[in-house]
């Protein structure tokens, strides 16, 4: 089988390396490390598209089976809670047959399993959800063996969701050996936070994923350039680490294109990476902005244009003023566009985006009507 490829440009693959995120991943570290119950235990990552919460996740299933977890990884959904426990059960009896010689209690006719985790036909009938997710951590605990529940894409106004949250804080709230780590769009996990059922998910640990540190993309750029068999002047490594702005999708799309247009032993020139980032570019469009602004209303896009306009922190009474709204207008939009993971305010009266790139996107965007 052949190598796998060091730079993974596609949504749902776990790069490499996950560059620049050594605090996240230290605490994903404490989640498995915490005792049962303990606020550790339940983890929001939020992020924009393409700022790498799914290979969080995927970080995390991989840290499981070291840690003593089982790991079951599924989006949210209707099938959401027949999904969980369905994989739980799949993966915990291979957990289990992994163990020599054959572990003694998970034999033929436990109390409502037939075998190992597989619940009777009597017991998946009779119990709900949260009955049925406290016997799989029962047993698998009589085993010194965790479970950690990985949910991706969170959604509000889900009952799927609303009785996963619940049975969590129900059976955290019993000492049972269990993890819930998810993850989602900062204004998806914002309207979550804010239902009835679910304001516990307050004290969860926040994981906000933003930008990398360039000095991390340029170290990580310089051995994995070297190992794909390509040199690379030091001027254009910098180049090339600067043109990410810190996003990881972005990051992974020039590496990809850099390794693609050339070949082992050749060297990165200034004019590969020129070509690099013409069809990175084109990728991050396609990709990440058009999905980000689709969703927003006109005025919502009127108003980051607005933005788009300063090179930098943007001031909101300027803001007003280009676009002729009242301070209270100009108040609520701005609130909406933080809420929703795309702007934040650095200081009191300026705004700024928080995707790297989104400015220049919106600049052509805007231009190309024109």
């Amino acid at each position: 089988m052949a190598e796998p490829p060091i730079f993974r440009p596609s949504f749902g693959n776990k790069p490499e390396n996950l560059v620049g995120r050594d605090a996240a991943l230290n605490t994903l570290v404490q989640c498995f490390d915490s005792y049962p119950g303990m606020r550790e235990r339940a983890v929001l990552i939020t992020g924009q598209r393409g700022m790498g919460k799914t290979a969080m996740l995927l970080e995390a299933s991989d840290l499981a089976d070291s840690k003593g977890f089982v790991a079951v990884r599924t989006t949210c959904g209707t099938a959401l809670l027949d999904n969980i426990l369905d994989g739980l059960q799949h993966a915990g009896n291979l957990m289990i047959a992994q163990k020599k010689p054959p572990i003694k209690g998970f034999s033929a006719g436990a109390l409502g399993f037939s075998f190992g985790l597989t619940f009777t036909d009597e017991a998946r009938q009779s119990y709900g959800f949260k009955t049925k997710l406290g016997m799989v951590c029962e047993r698998l605990e009589e085993k010194n063996l965790g479970v950690v529940i990985l949910v991706d894409e969170v959604r509000p106004n889900s009952e799927p969701m609303r009785q996963l949250a619940t049975a969590y804080q129900e059976l955290a709230g019993d000492g049972r050996n269990l993890a819930l780590i998810m993850a989602g769009l900062p204004s998806v996990v914002s309207a979550l936070l804010e239902e009835e059922t679910l304001t516990f998910l307050n004290r969860a640990t926040k994981v906000r994923l933003g930008s990398i540190a360039e000095s991390s993309v340029r170290q990580y750029y310089s051995s994995a350039f070297s190992r794909s068999g390509r040199s690379i002047a030091i001027k254009t490594l910098r180049d090339a680490a600067a043109a990410t702005e810190g996003f990881p999708y972005m990051l992974q799309l020039i590496g990809y294109y850099l390794v693609s247009l050339t070949n082992d032993g050749e060297q990165i020139t200034s004019e590969t990476l020129d070509e690099a980032l013409i069809l990175a570019r084109a990728d991050l469009d396609e990709n990440v902005f058009l999905p980000m602004v689709r969703p927003l209303s006109q005025t919502d896009i009127a108003f980051l244009e607005a933005m788009a306009q300063d090179n930098g922190t943007s001031k909101t009474a300027d803001i007003q003023k280009r676009l002729g709204m009242s301070q209270g207008s100009v108040q609520s939009y701005r609130k909406r566009l933080i809420d929703a993971g795309i702007v934040i305010s650095p200081r009191r009266g300026e705004l700024c985006f928080v995707v790297p790139m989104l400015a220049d996107y919106l600049r052509r965007r805007d231009g190309s009507r024109t």
